[in-house]
């Protein structure tokens, strides 16, 4: 849910303070140099440990193309796009147009638009080749958004499971495609996962800082950072824990990240998600 302002749509989430330690720096994932490397021991990694990461994909032409695209959308708030602004922002209607892409957080269904600069990642044949291989059947996208930490004031993204906010059966296998378009660094929000936690299945979620795992029940000992080239992507589970911290830094860092689920895959409703992940803890506490 997000809180409406004017016709612009500002974050639920974003203002609390949360605490540093949450997430470690000592442990970095480096994966794999190109999909060209991609063998069947890298697929098994990925089932193993819940994600591979792979550094070079896109091109710097690509990646700079779909960058001014997301610039396009923002400018124009295409119909078709919800955008999605910082919280900490006072009033989003007074922004320079400068100051307005400075601020946004987030892009919901940005492929509406079919822009091909953006479709180029979607439709990339060697990302749809991995991203069937890791998910064993034919695939289809279930959802695309992109990702933006604005430098200063990007929050934080509190440890969770995607699965815990899309409306599929449990056990569907969900393949997340996290693709960096800036360099994505400890210092700008990189991603931080925990290996193996997709396999310990659904967890309850609560809404505090986000829709999040407790901070009680974070397990401080497996935080490993993801740090990407622009270009670069991250494929993970959707039970996978994972979470970044806020952008307290100069830096930008804007991401694209597009969903894959086996084709066909049914929908449920609200009520059947939240009985698994949500309904405020059920009969625990944060």
């Amino acid at each position: 849910m997000d809180t409406k302002t004017t016709g612009l749509l500002k974050d639920e989430y974003g203002v609390e303070e949360y605490n540093p330690d949450l997430y470690k720096f000592d442990n970095v994932a480096t994966g794999i140099q190109s999909l060209d490397d991609l063998t069947d021991d890298h697929v098994d990694y990925y089932h193993n440990n819940g994600f591979l990461a792979v550094q070079n994909v896109f091109t710097n032409e690509e990646v700079q193309l779909g960058i001014q695209a997301m610039y396009d959308i923002i400018e124009s708030q295409h119909p078709e796009v919800k955008i999605i602004y910082e919280r900490s922002i006072s009033d989003v209607n007074t922004l320079t147009s400068e100051q307005r892409h400075a601020s946004v957080r987030k892009l919901h269904n940005q492929l509406n638009t079919g822009d091909p600069r953006l479709l180029r990642f979607a439709e990339h044949p060697k990302l749809l080749e991995a991203t069937t291989k890791l998910i064993g059947t034919e695939i289809e996208r279930y959802s695309d958004q992109a990702l933006i930490k604005p430098p200063g004031i990007g929050r934080e993204k509190p440890w969770h499971q995607d699965n815990a906010f899309f409306d599929v059966p449990l056990g569907t296998p969900i393949v997340g495609c996290w693709i960096a378009l800036d360099k994505a660094v400890p210092e700008n929000g990189c991603m931080h996962i925990k290996p193996g936690t997709h396999n310990e299945g659904p967890v309850i979620h609560f809404k505090r800082r986000d829709f999040q795992i407790c901070d009680t029940d974070v397990d401080l000992t497996r935080d490993v950072m993801v740090p990407l080239s622009p270009g670069g992507i991250l494929f993970f589970d959707g039970l996978l824990h994972h979470g970044t911290p806020a952008n307290n830094s100069s830096l930008r860092r804007r991401a694209m990240q597009i969903h894959h689920v086996p084709k066909g895959t049914p929908r449920t409703s609200d009520e059947e998600r939240m009985a698994i992940f949500g309904e405020e803890g059920k009969d625990a506490t944060c």
